[in-house]
């Protein structure tokens, strides 16, 4: 039998009656003149790391 290459992933559907939950922004940044950056409410907390180390070069 071969395997496939593609795999199809099927997400949950919201249960009925539930609002679906929308991302929002939680921060923005200013980082230069024409620059900024956005943090949205769901971004998960090795995302948000990681883009403040980008941002800020001393963060530790």
């Amino acid at each position: 039998m071969e395997k496939q290459d593609i795999v199809q992933v099927r997400m949950p559907r919201e249960a009925a009656g539930t609002t679906p939950v929308v991302p929002s922004r939680a921060i923005q940044l200013k980082i230069g003149k024409n620059k900024s950056v956005i943090i949205y409410n769901k971004a998960n907390g090795y995302i948000v790391d990681a883009v403040l180390k980008a941002v800020f070069n001393d963060a530790h």
